[in-house]
């Protein structure tokens, strides 16, 4: 029998690989358990089972027992056990990085961390080429001639030895440890297996290289006759053509290939032409191919599609996947692409048409909800219980899987009570210290709640404990991770995390990461520790179960071998097919070549292959590709045009697929919902109407006030409660500061439970010392507080201490006219059976024949015209609740004045209260009977409005002004 067979692109490698186990092992049918085939990966394992038992069906045997099929590399470890331990990555990171702490002179100020990865790779390349740097004299010179130098350079000398002497280091600290890397042990078995012979034939089906060391060992077996080769492709390519890779593989064994059988379908043959002979013009090619009798190999079989952007490309990809599974509801289907950001949206998509995608590679474990869970955690302890990452914490539903729907009630009212309404960003003390204050001030809050909060940020206390302890210095990576390991048990995350399929591979992940440490006694700052967790956690790999889909996601890699009714390559872009060169710190494409590294073209060729194998496997194919993303143009891959040029030429059509952008424009072709009502127009100024069950019932003023600055704005956040919770903030503002001003008048003024005050008897000039110094006593009051808390309360403190004594001035002569007063007092008026309107006020003054509210503002007040147009109804409102005011004023308190100001006297309000107390009784009446409720779109609301994402404006303006 022939050692190596290739099988063409359009056949079958799996049915031909099948067709000859069966035939070699004929009299031992159905037992095939001494047989062992060998490919580069397991992803076509299932398949080559069916196909073999379908075959196997055909020759009267309705099961097998066996064949072993697995990688080389399994092979190896089940039939040749390494001498030694193998480290895996990240042992091998944390040996590398004590040596290089060690040499730190050899590489003056680059990352270790990033130079311990770039060596790595490196010395495992090195190892497979049989080009280590045992030698320092040896490898320069290899090094010098490489690089075509004739004389000794000082540059590339130092480099040789850098690399030279770290790799001694590490070597002898493997060594020591009797310890050993993977590329080292798989040499080492390979050694052995050729040292000691067996008799049973190895099928290596679907490889495209081998290192030195592999292609010594098969060829060993190869004269043994205990190897067989079956390839998928030609031989017939050099440079830069996709069955090169295959030329470079069989060229050292010395073999001569037979072909399986000669191709029938023409498209082998247009492959050969568009790849063929580049120093003819690519028509004259193409013309040459079209006459010399080929037929079409691809008429109605391939098709491009070019998408205007990556949504429009996503959804072509999902809707022809959805034409195909009409066709053939159970037909395999393969989605190709490295683009995964275009891959997760079209999984997105098919999952909204209840498609279940199979993702073969999997994704990142740093990506998914548990490794978040670690992620945001220690973001938590770091940060001081910051409540950004806290609260998802809190909500993660990972915690507190019994009882989850109590505790997250009482992470609202910690977010909405202490940190949103208190204004707290972080620390375990200041949500306490406020939790205590807040059930003080307010006893109908609830001692329940206050102590099971308690509780909660106690729990919290106590599971940050094991990490809080050590954070602070550098210590073994086994002590932090027993830390985070006590850390997550005491958090109560364990359990829950072992009943989830990624909660599982983060903690195998941290347990592997545990024993790597017991090879290394480096120790890391906590920073280091936190980079090289995160590091593993994104290099890990996440694959969740299979569903069973018919329809799977690949790379060029994971498709080789295989055969499927139809296929998209998705993504074909100049950055994904052929892709770049990634950078490399060590050593040019030349140098590689001469050392034999594996370098770029070499990459470039095999990608080329998997790239035109992919074009011949399956009866449909579909490459898309999309022209601009984020406003630039995205270049298309020289593959797919070089396809697209040659195809016209040769048959004076185009492979482009019009009516699937035809399909895409037609409301039909998207998923079915439930919700059959029809879509607003998206050019419509939104006037929704509401249910007089969401009208609020109690207005305050800034109920009041939305209502008039836009009715849509009123809707969002009074109706439908969508008025986003305010930011939290580390730096006072300009509103906190307010606060504090409002709270210091407040004591001054009124009895304030835990300040100073409030002033007793009369004020006037001949006691302003005493009353200046309580106002000042109750200022440091208020103001350390927020000092303590806020880095720029100091500055606000200045800021009213300058302004204080004028506030004084200006209390002296309010109160000579109004000596009667009350402060902070809460009012209420029913206007109608649906209606009360009410607030707090910061102020009530009376004399013995008037009756005034006041406001503190520390920022820009309403105009006076505002107030008597009705556009400003803050105080307005208030006054509706108050028998008999007279006045409505304004104090303001700027950074160097106090300035009192009316802006409505008796006479004004005499008419102004009646209508507006008309008015609103008016908009209740049509709220009542929902009445339409537009976004007026004016610039000033519209500036600080929070709804503009809903409202749209930017949209429905375009209309122009006959909108209005």
């Amino acid at each position: 029998m022939t050692a190596c067979r290739l099988v063409p692109f359009s056949e079958d490698p799996l049915a031909v690989t099948a067709k000859l186990v069966l035939k070699h092992y004929r009299k031992s049918l159905p037992d095939l358990s001494h047989c062992r085939i060998l490919l580069p990966d397991v992803q076509c394992a299932p398949a080559l089972r069916t196909t073999l038992l379908k075959q196997a069906e055909a020759l009267g045997y309705s099961a097998l027992l066996g064949p072993h099929i697995g990688t080389l590399e399994s092979w190896l470890v089940e039939n040749v056990p390494p001498r030694r331990t193998v480290l895996d990555r990240p042992s091998r990171e944390l040996i590398l990085a004590e040596a290089l702490r060690a040499g730190k002179a050899l590489y003056a100020d680059t990352d270790p961390w990033l130079l311990a990865d770039e060596l790595l790779t490196l010395f495992d390349e090195m190892t497979r080429a049989e080009q280590t740097p045992d030698d320092f004299e040896a490898f320069e010179a290899k090094l010098r001639q490489a690089y075509g130098l004739r004389r000794p350079d000082p540059v590339l000398q130092r480099e040789a030895w850098m690399l030279h002497t770290l790799w001694r280091a590490w070597r002898e600290q493997l060594d020591a440890d009797k310890l050993t890397d993977p590329a080292s042990a798989h040499r080492q078995q390979l050694e052995d297996s050729s040292a000691c012979p067996d008799d049973h034939i190895l099928w290596l089906t679907g490889f495209t290289r081998f290192s030195v060391t592999e292609i010594r060992w098969l060829d060993a077996r190869l004269q043994q006759g205990n190897a067989r080769l079956i390839l998928h492709g030609s031989a017939r390519g050099e440079g830069y053509h996709p069955h090169a890779p295959l030329n470079d593989l069989l060229s050292p064994l010395g073999l001569k290939p037979r072909s399986e059988q000669e191709s029938a379908y023409s498209g082998d043959a247009f492959i050969d032409a568009l790849f063929g002979d580049t120093t003819q013009h690519l028509a004259e090619r193409a013309r040459e191919f079209s006459d010399s009798g080929h037929s079409d190999p691809f008429a109605d079989r391939l098709h491009t599609f070019r998408a205007d952007n990556p949504e429009q490309e996503a959804q072509a990809v999902a809707l022809q996947v959805r034409r195909w599974l009409l066709d053939k509801p159970d037909a395999p289907i393969a989605i190709i692409t490295g683009d995964r950001r275009l891959a997760r949206r079209v999984r997105a998509l098919l999952e909204n048409s209840q498609i279940p995608l199979d993702d073969a590679g999997g994704w990142a474990l740093s990506t998914t909800s548990a490794a978040a869970l670690l992620e945001r955690w220690l973001e938590t302890i770091e940060e001081d219980f910051a409540c950004a990452p806290l609260l998802d914490v809190l909500k993660s539903p990972f915690l507190y899987s019994e009882g989850h729907d109590e505790h997250l009630r009482q992470v609202r009212r910690l977010e909405q009570d202490i940190i949103l309404h208190e204004n707290i960003a972080r620390g375990l003390d200041r949500y306490r210290y406020h939790l205590d204050r807040r059930s003080a001030r307010l006893p109908a809050w609830g001692e329940i709640s206050k102590q099971a909060l308690h509780s909660l940020l106690n729990q919290l206390d106590q599971a940050a404990s094991p990490l809080l302890s050590i954070i602070e210095a550098p210590h073994p990576v086994g002590d932090f991770l027993d830390a985070l390991n006590a850390s997550l048990d005491e958090l109560g995350a364990r359990q829950a995390l072992q009943s989830d399929a990624a909660g599982q591979c983060v903690l195998t992940l941290l347990d592997e990461l545990h024993c790597a440490s017991r090879h290394s006694t480096v120790t890391l700052g906590w920073r280091e520790f936190r980079d090289w967790l995160g590091r593993n956690l994104e290099r890990a790999n996440f694959h969740p179960p299979d569903s069973g889909s018919p329809v799977r996601l690949l790379t060029l890699e994971q498709s080789r071998l295989q055969r499927f009714a139809a296929v998209v390559l998705a993504g074909c872009s100049h950055d994904q097919l052929p892709g770049n060169p990634g950078a490399q710190t060590f050593f040019n494409q030349r140098v590689r070549s001469e050392l034999g590294l594996s370098t770029w073209s070499q990459t470039l060729a095999e990608r080329l292959h998997h790239f035109c194998r992919t074009l011949l496997s399956a009866d449909q194919v579909l490459l898309t590709h999309h022209r601009e993303q984020d406003g630039e143009r995205v270049t298309a891959s020289p593959w797919l045009e070089l396809l697209e040029v040659f195809y016209r030429n040769a048959f004076g059509k185009s492979l482009a697929d019009t009516s699937l952008g035809t399909l895409l424009k037609h409301p039909q072709t998207r998923p079915a919902t439930p919700d059959d009502r029809p879509l607003p127009a998206i050019t419509a100024r939104p006037a929704p109407q509401t249910r007089p069950a969401l009208v609020p019932t109690h207005w305050s003023a800034s109920t009041h006030q939305r209502l008039i600055d836009c009715p849509y704005r009123f809707f969002a956040a009074d109706t439908l409660r969508l008025k986003p919770p305010e930011e939290i903030t580390e730096a006072l503002s300009k509103a906190d500061y307010g606060s504090l001003v409002h709270h210091i008048i407040q004591a001054f003024n009124s009895d304030v439970n835990g300040l100073p005050g409030p002033w007793q008897g009369t004020l006037d000039n001949t006691r302003r010392d005493a009353a200046q110094e309580l106002l000042r006593h109750i200022s440091l009051n208020v103001f350390t507080e927020a000092m303590t808390e806020n880095f720029e309360a100091r500055s606000w403190y200045k800021q009213w201490s300058a302004v204080l004594t004028k506030y004084l001035d200006w209390e002296i002569a309010r109160r000579a006219a109004w000596p009667e007063r009350e402060a902070e007092i809460k009012v209420e008026q029913m206007l109608s059976d649906t209606l009360c309107i009410g607030g707090r006020i910061d102020r009530l003054d009376r004399n013995h024949e008037s009756t005034a509210l006041l406001d503190y503002k520390t920022g820009r007040p309403p105009s006076t015209q505002q107030v008597h147009e009705g556009e400003a109804v803050q105080l307005p409102s208030y006054a509706l609740a108050v028998a008999d005011v007279t006045r409505l004023d304004y104090l303001k308190i700027e950074k160097d004045a106090v300035k009192p100001a009316t802006c409505a006297d008796n006479e004004v309000l005499e008419t102004l209260l009646p209508a507006l107390r008309e008015r609103l009784l008016t908009l209740d009446t049509g709220l009542q009977q929902q009445a339409p409720l537009p976004a007026w779109g004016d610039d000033t609301t519209c500036t600080w409005c929070e709804f503009d994402g809903i409202c749209r404006r930017d949209m429905w303006r375009q209309q122009g002004p006959d909108y209005d």
